[in-house]
C-alpha cells in the first residue's frame, strides 16, 4: 500500500475489506458431505446362517438387539477394549454403527 498517493489508499482498503467479507461468507456456508447409509452388521448366528450363505433371511429387530447385547457382553469385546481401546476396534465399530442406524 503506497501511502504517498491518498486516492489509492481508500480503494485498496475497500478491496481488502471486500476480499475479507467474501472469504468470511464462503466459510460460513453449510457444506453437506455425502455419507453412506449406516447399517448394523451385527446379526444373530444360527447353524442355517453359518452354513447357507446364499439365503439371507431378514432378522427381527428384537433378535438384532439381542445379538448386539450378546456381543457387547462377551469376553472377546473386553479383551479388545483392553488391547485397542475404543478406536481401531472392529467390535466397537460394529456396535457403534448399530447405535447410529437406530437414530
Amino acid at each position: 500500500m503506497d501511502l504517498s498517493n491518498p486516492e489509492e489508499t481508500p480503494m485498496k482498503a475497500f478491496s481488502l475489506l471486500a476480499a475479507a467479507l467474501l472469504a468470511a461468507g464462503c466459510a460460513s456456508q453449510d457444506v453437506q458431505v455425502a455419507q453412506a447409509p449406516v447399517t448394523c452388521k451385527v446379526a444373530p448366528i444360527t447353524t442355517a446362517s453359518a452354513t447357507d450363505t446364499s439365503a439371507k433371511k431378514p432378522v427381527s429387530s428384537i433378535r438384532q438387539r439381542e445379538a448386539e447385547m450378546d456381543l457387547s457382553a462377551t469376553q472377546y469385546r473386553m479383551q479388545q477394549l483392553n488391547r485397542n481401546g475404543l478406536f481401531n476396534n472392529n467390535v466397537e465399530d460394529a456396535l457403534r454403527n448399530c447405535d447410529n442406524a437406530l437414530k
